[in-house]
């Protein structure tokens, strides 16, 4: 084991039970070395300890892997980036004629729809369809959050779409295209769509944190039926791999086996610095460039993290809904064991002038609203979240409130966790007259409600 591979076992192993998180699997690649690390267990009730061939849900980190198909399929000349994806769907589906698939993989159709989450407990109701075609009928016909590429919104749907384009142009089911263009080449043996094909295999289990801030098991909790999540989520989210293969597909992706232009700036995702390419997120960490994709389930938190010019990847997967914490914390330890100091980023007090454009309440659809107000310290703000009741046949997904905002860079803010430590980035969209239009909450646009 490499000498930094011990001192990462010291400072993560006590993560673990300060941020309610029951296990941790961690992959990293620097160079010709590769190391894995397990901490804590699979499941509170049935306890296995997590090692490096551990199963979790990744989440959104699932996206970067349609990114490579649509990549191959592109140079193929299969299909073509900046073509319309209507014509692939009947005439009576309802996609806009603008949308093309370089708007849907890059978060910036204006699709929205994140409606499908709190409605799933009822349209998953009695074994209903829910393939990745059938999931087109619950949303296309929805208004767009914008003019398809006028802007950037977080979108699940749209990247149903794209997935369902794949599968129009493929003549295959969007598990056996996955299979075949990106498990098999990048000797991902241990990575699975479905519940029955690791039932016989060491994995987490999903938790979340009591009321009293400890961990406990989560069953039947989220939008999905049971542990595994809907056909149609499979590509946005529902991809189960290990820190093995993901170091492998962190690999893969780098060689010249795979497409060019994955990492290409397609789209801006706000602030300046912060890119998408296909479906990967291009910003710097650690004051480096980098390349990655984080992942939230219900049950779980994840992060893929490459940065070429250490020639290093890593991985960070958790089976906690509150495991984004520790993800950001192990993140920090990684970088300082590796780099030494590493400067925080350039935060400062709000101004007086931005402080007032900025107080308000702001849309965040079916999920409620947030309202940003004057914070206790000067040169702060309070976010506070308000959310939408739900009904007994939907699901709620909690907003992020936050006691002290300060600012981060050009049109964005931070939060700050209650010892100062860096918590999410809350960018906001600044008009050419200074009004604030908009927050992006989780990478998805809030509009300002009208007074």
């Amino acid at each position: 084991m490499p000498d930094y591979a011990m001192t990462l076992n010291r400072q993560i192993a006590p993560i673990l039970e300060r941020r309610c998180v029951p296990g941790i699997a961690v992959g990293i690649m620097r160079g010709t070395d590769t190391t894995f690390l397990g901490f804590g267990v699979t499941n509170l009730e049935h306890a296995l300890p997590v090692d490096g061939d551990t199963i979790f849900q990744v989440g959104s980190i699932s996206k970067t892997l349609l990114g490579l198909i649509i990549g191959r399929l592109a140079e193929q000349g299969r299909v073509a980036l900046d073509a319309p994806v209507a014509p692939y769907f009947p005439a009576d589906t309802g996609i806009d004629e603008q949308i093309t698939l370089r708007h849907l993989i890059t978060h910036t159709s204006g699709i929205d729809a994140q409606n499908m989450i709190a409605d799933a407990p009822r349209i998953l109701l009695h074994h209903a369809d829910d393939s990745i075609q059938a999931s087109l009928r619950h949303f296309v016909r929805r208004p767009l959050l914008f003019a398809p590429g006028t802007d950037y919104s977080y979108s699940g749907p749209g990247i149903m779409v794209a997935a369902a384009v794949v599968e129009k142009v493929t003549g295959r089911p969007y598990a056996d295209v996955l299979q075949e263009e990106v498990l098999d080449p990048a000797g991902m043996t241990n990575t699975f769509t479905t519940a029955d094909q690791v039932m016989t295999r060491r994995v987490a289990a999903p938790h979340g944190c009591d009321k009293h801030g400890r961990p406990v098991l989560l069953t039947d909790q989220g939008w999905q039926r049971h542990w595994q999540l809907p056909g149609w989520d499979v590509p946005g989210g529902g991809v189960l791999s290990t820190v093995h293969d993901l170091i492998r597909y962190a690999t893969y992706v780098r060689s010249a086996a795979a497409p060019a232009g994955l990492f290409a700036v397609q789209a801006h995702r706000g602030p300046i610095g912060r890119d998408i390419g296909l479906a990967w997120w291009l910003e710097d960490v650690a004051g480096r460039p980098a390349m990655l994709h984080d992942g939230l389930t219900i049950g779980y938190a994840s992060r893929l993290v490459l940065i070429p010019s250490e020639d290093l990847a890593f991985v960070i997967l958790t089976n906690s809904l509150q495991g984004g914490a520790a993800v950001k914390e192990i993140e920090r330890v990684i970088a300082r064991t590796l780099f030494g100091d590493v400067p925080n980023r350039a935060t400062g007090p709000v101004d007086d002038t931005l402080g007032t454009a900025l107080l308000g309440t702001y849309d965040c659809g079916f999920y409620g609203t947030v309202t940003l107000t004057p914070g206790a310290r000067t040169g702060e703000l309070r976010m506070t979240a308000n959310p939408v009741p739900a009904g007994s046949d939907q699901f709620t997904i909690e907003l992020p409130s936050a006691d002290r905002l300060v600012g981060c860079g050009e049109d964005s803010l931070i939060m700050l966790e209650p010892h100062g430590e860096e918590g999410s980035r809350v960018p906001f969209v600044r008009e050419a007259d200074g009004t604030v239009s908009a927050l992006r909450i989780g990478e998805r646009i809030a509009h300002r409600e009208l007074v």
